[in-house]
């Protein structure tokens, strides 16, 4: 099949083409068709596909295979106004190629910088359809690093330098100062940010850096071995530290404070939920501690152990182990509970001198209940779905002890 020759390989602000369709399939309900010629970029190498129309009809994705370009034109595009030999007019979207061209430029740029600055090379790229993000394989980013590379990362972008696409035969390379060496055969296509960054690149970017606008470096996070920085360019960093500030803002007026207090006023609030769960806590241990009392007061004597025998209506596991252990620790102290929620929920636990063992006495209601669970001797647990049986499995364990 003939191999398409790609327009934006050495025009990136290209947006209309005269093109001859050349091959036409239906995938998957889907209608592509190839053309001679395109200036629709494909996805790959971390960068989406172009949008637009061709003939007026909408693409919805782009693919290569091998040589060929493939367009998608979806449901639409399923009669016969496309077929092959067919003159078409194809139209990018330009405010989506714009977008992608200050986003991969502004990545070259940030990627040098932190080459430049930082030592660290990009091992991973990625744009989004907000953010974009790149790998470096560095295993910490502080700030100070982050403030100075995006400092020089927009000094090129302001110094509006030259971008340049050439396509280079190998022998040519020798003396580039390239990024990364390039892992391809044959002709390398090079885009050189002035002298400041040569990458062998396939992706879109603009002729002068200034159209990048502004590189905003929004977060950076551990990932694996390395460091995975988020950022945005151009209209998407106006978009998103917009974004960033109204959230600030509405965090900082909840909180009755200025833009510039919200750090301190989030810390203090921070100490102050804190103090409020130690007191919590506390006051739930008392609470907890003052309930397993009385049970353990109104428990019927059984020689000299005494057992505590009650059936909650949708306690959770955790509240029932914590009141099961503090009967336990009681003298002679036997606490078989259970939780009739959706699900049948037992504990039991024994105190050491108590004779008993917990996992022993639990078997015995969980035969009652069909259900399954485990444990030790001084505390185990299970569950089941028959919940209208836990009261019946309850007196089981009480009986075993009575017995």
């Amino acid at each position: 099949m003939q191999a398409t020759t790609r327009l934006y390989l050495h025009d990136s602000s290209r947006f209309n083409f005269e093109a001859t369709v050349v091959a036409a399939q239906i995938r998957d309900g889907v209608h592509w068709i190839a053309l001679d010629q395109s200036a629709f970029y494909p996805e790959g190498g971390g960068q989406p596909a172009d949008r637009g129309t061709l003939n007026g009809l909408p693409v919805t994705d782009v693919q290569a295979h091998e040589d060929v370009v493939w367009h998608a034109l979806g449901a639409a595009g399923n009669d016969q106004s496309l077929a092959v030999d067919t003159h078409i007019h194809g139209a990018v979207d330009p405010i989506r190629r714009l977008d992608h061209m200050q986003q991969h430029c502004g990545q070259h740029i940030l990627s040098a910088a932190f080459q430049a600055l930082c030592g660290a090379a990009t091992v991973g790229f990625h744009l989004g359809e907000r953010l974009v993000t790149i790998d470096l394989d560095m295993p910490v980013l502080q700030r100070n690093q982050v403030q100075a590379v995006e400092d020089l990362a927009n000094q090129i972008v302001w110094g509006n330098l030259s971008v340049t696409v050439r396509i280079l035969a190998r022998d040519e390379l020798n003396g580039l100062a390239l990024r990364k060496t390039p892992t391809i055969a044959g002709p390398v296509r090079v885009v050189s940010i002035d002298d400041f960054d040569h990458s062998a690149c396939g992706g879109t970017h603009p002729a002068y850096t200034g159209t990048v606008g502004i590189i905003a470096v929004l977060r950076w996070t551990r990932q694996r071995s390395g460091v995975r920085v988020s950022f945005a360019c151009g209209a998407r960093a106006v978009h998103e530290l917009r974004r960033l500030n109204q959230v600030a803002s509405e965090a900082a007026e909840q909180l009755s404070v200025g833009l510039d207090e919200l750090p301190v006023a989030t810390k203090r609030l921070l100490v102050a939920q804190q103090t409020l769960q130690r007191q919590l806590a506390t006051a739930e241990e008392r609470l907890l501690d003052d309930e397993a009392e009385r049970l353990y007061a109104a428990g019927e004597p059984v020689g000299t152990n005494r057992v505590v025998q009650v059936c909650f209506a949708d306690l959770s596991v955790e509240r029932l182990r914590a009141l099961a252990q503090a009967i336990a620790a009681r003298p002679g102290g036997i606490a078989l509970l259970g939780s009739s929620g959706a699900r049948a929920n037992l504990v039991v636990a024994c105190a050491v001198e108590s004779g008993y063992e917990a996992d022993q006495l639990l078997a015995h209601g969980l035969t009652r209940l069909a259900g399954r669970g485990g444990g030790n001797a001084r505390l185990a647990q299970g569950g089941s779905p028959q919940s209208e049986h836990l009261e019946a499995a309850l007196s089981t364990i009480r009986q075993q002890i009575q017995a």
